[in-house]
């Protein structure tokens, strides 16, 4: 795929949009459907792919100590 760009103006200051589409009028179809879009939230982090088993795991320890912390940690009353 390549990256296709497309600039607007917002608050009087000009932005890029990039999309990664086959062709040209893919990124054009692409770009039209971003009316249908949802929010799914702010981009945190970009994990290589080479790092990608290494940040799967790094995840999963991190949610279920997040998840102990809060059924079993300090503050929790039974």
């Amino acid at each position: 795929m390549q990256t296709h760009l497309f600039s607007y103006r917002h608050d009087n200051a000009e932005w890029v949009l990039e999309i990664k589409a086959n062709d040209e009028t893919d990124a054009k179809a692409r770009l039209r459907r971003l009316a249908f879009a949802s929010y799914d939230g702010v981009l945190v982090t970009k994990v290589p792919a080479t790092l990608g088993p290494a940040a799967v795991l790094a995840t999963w320890i991190r949610n279920a100590a997040v998840t102990l912390m809060t059924r079993f940690g300090p503050g929790r009353h039974s």
